[in-house]
């Protein structure tokens, strides 16, 4: 025979979620295995009117359990007047009894989407993966040098995150009290809709914890979680830019209602130095020239991010502010490499002699403005 959930409730379809809520209250008081210890059939009887609430009690959930009742579904077996689902796919549309085609039926992106949406678990006797919730992952900034960004290497980072509580494991309970299982789910933190499918729901007695605790530890409060500091160690691949992401699967907020953890995401950060300033995939960087080098022309040897000193040559006369061009030595990205830009910041003395006034003359003296220079 089909379930309807609105007649285990002994509702009606436009029930406002007060009245629903009620319902249950009474029926659960009345059928409570608690009160009829051994009773098999008050224990079917009190699972069936969790099932139904877990549904109704939930507008959303209702909502895409009306939408479904509508075509004929109503929680039934095979053979009864709900779909045959057999063959219908997540891409929205299959033939079902008669030639109905589910086209335009909006399930929000497919059965198996409405019924991990309606259930919380799988569908079909097929178990599915469960996914993390957004709201479970923890985001982080992590700030690299300039060298570590080109080179990549190892970087090492604490924070703060809800992790097991010390003081009773996990467990929830004061320690050295008495954790009870839940006689609703029996531990699993689940009720089970069966049918021409099973689905997993929170069970709504334990809230999915499958125990019933009745001396709360008192770090967590029951939660089984606490704040704590963790250190970190993450590898970053070298030509990494500033706003990239590194994801740590399952190190972010803890597991709930049997779920995996949420993920730690980390954007990088590329941290000035004071030498290099990066602009996309190119850097930066200033470096200091006498009046006589400026004048006379020297070369110089520069740092680069990745490691190595480039030599560069400086011709005679050179203004200050000229940029020198060091071709491949910024960031690398889909095989190409950015550019490393030198700036030369020519020195003036407070009290030039006659001498070095007329080099400064001659310089400024010299054609074009002071612009970028290939090495």
């Amino acid at each position: 025979m089909s379930k309807d959930f609105y007649n285990i409730l002994g509702v009606e379809e436009n029930s406002d979620t007060g009245s629903i809520k009620k319902a249950y209250r009474n029926l659960a008081k009345q059928y409570h295995p608690d009160t009829h210890p051994g009773d098999k059939a008050a224990e079917e009887r009190f699972k069936e009117i969790s099932e139904a609430y877990n549904i109704l009690g939930d507008p959303a959930k209702k909502q895409k359990y009306d939408q479904m009742r509508k075509y004929g579904y109503s929680g039934g077996s095979p053979g009864s007047q709900g779909f045959d689902f057999g063959n219908f796919r997540q891409a929205g549309r299959s033939n079902g009894p008669g030639g109905f085609v589910f086209e335009g039926f909006d399930m929000g992106g497919g059965l198996g989407d409405i019924l991990s949406q309606f259930f919380g678990g799988a569908a079909g006797g097929h178990q599915t993966r469960r996914a993390s919730r957004p709201d479970n992952h923890i985001r982080a900034e992590v700030k690299i040098s300039s060298e570590v960004a080109a080179q990549g290497g190892k970087v090492q980072f604490s924070l703060q995150k809800e992790d097991t509580c010390p003081a009773c494991q996990g467990g929830g309970a004061k320690p050295g009290s008495r954790i009870e299982t839940c006689s609703a789910c029996r531990g699993t933190g689940q009720q089970t809709v069966s049918g021409f499918f099973s689905a997993g729901a929170a069970c709504p007695q334990c809230q999915g914890k499958g125990k019933i605790i009745h001396n709360p530890c008192d770090q967590c409060g029951g939660s089984g979680k606490a704040k704590r500091s963790k250190t970190y160690s993450v590898k970053v691949q070298p030509d990494m830019r500033d706003g990239e992401q590194i994801r740590l699967r399952g190190q972010g907020k803890p597991a709930a209602a049997n779920r995996p953890a949420g993920d730690l995401i980390i954007t990088i950060r590329i941290q000035s130095s004071g030498f290099f300033r990066h602009v996309g995939d190119d850097v930066h960087c200033e470096v200091p020239l006498s009046l006589q080098q400026a004048y006379n022309g020297s070369k110089i040897r520069v740092k680069t991010p990745k490691g190595v000193k480039v030599q560069v040559t400086v011709p005679q006369k050179t203004k200050d502010g000229t940029q020198f061009r060091l071709a491949g030595m910024g960031l690398k990205r889909n095989g190409k490499a950015g550019d490393q830009f030198v700036k030369v910041k020519v020195k003036r003395p407070d009290n030039p002699t006659a001498e070095e006034l007329t080099m400064m003359e001659e310089i400024s003296s010299q054609e074009g403005d002071s612009g970028y220079a290939n090495v």
